[in-house]
């Protein structure tokens, strides 16, 4: 499934025969698993592309995960709190990135996707939206994950001191960094258990006037991420 990319979304059995380093029989195999799914379909006499059994799964996780079942009040506050155009959306660490599961975009004209527009795999060590949970998680665990990652040590120092900033605060915040024209803002979604299920996460142009909703909107982030926990624990048990 990961040889479906943006850059190249359709593929044949035998380039993906080069690609995986495979037998023809072995990759039509799974061609032919995946076809049956719904999670590829040939377009074309052996051309593949990704298929509508995706989005099928993408209603059923929509519809079940009790993040994203908890996540409706919350969108409907924060998008109309501030007057403006912007962003919320949900993170959670997939793999060895950070990606947007859920997000609603309100105001006109709507703010541009940027490097955590939803279903984009974003770096781990980049930005609000991965900080915020990380910063909130076992710092040997993060430290692995950064060495995984071939992070220098001296950027491990600075991740260190943006973390425990975060910590302070109870939230994430930067400047055009990573998207130019935007101010990113990110709370964690603590479970009860001590664990991070995710990152409740704002984006607002690069305004003067939104440069001052920082600190109300870093609070207000922080409260609704609180709530929205809870909530998902009732959507856990029903």
């Amino acid at each position: 499934m990961d040889l479906f990319t943006p850059d190249r979304p359709e593929w044949t059995v035998e380039a993906a025969c080069l690609a995986l380093g495979q037998s023809e029989s072995t990759v039509y195999r799974y061609f032919r698993s995946l076809t049956s799914a719904g999670l590829i379909f040939s377009i074309r006499p052996g051309r593949y592309l990704l298929g509508p059994g995706i989005v099928h799964y993408d209603r059923q996780l929509r519809s079940s995960d009790p993040l994203l079942r908890a996540a409706e009040p919350t969108f409907a506050k924060l998008s109309h709190a501030y007057g403006v155009p912007s962003t919320v959306f949900i993170c959670r660490i997939y793999r060895d990135h950070v990606m947007a599961m859920h997000e609603h975009r309100s105001g006109a004209p709507p703010l541009p996707e940027g490097v955590f527009a939803r279903g984009r795999l974003a770096p781990l060590f980049c930005g609000p939206p991965a900080l915020a949970m990380l910063a909130f998680m076992e710092v040997r665990a993060v430290r692995a994950m950064f060495q995984k990652s071939a992070g220098e040590d001296a950027d491990w120092l600075e991740i260190k001191r943006r973390m425990r900033t975060i910590r302070a605060v109870g939230y994430a915040v930067s400047l055009d960094d990573p998207d130019p024209g935007v101010i990113l803002l990110a709370a964690p979604l603590k479970q009860q258990d001590g664990g991070i299920a995710g990152g409740l996460c704002l984006a607002l142009a690069h305004t003067a006037e939104n440069t001052a909703l920082i600190g109300q909107a870093g609070e207000d982030l922080v409260d609704e991420a609180s709530k929205m926990a809870e909530r998902s624990l009732i959507f856990s048990n029903t």
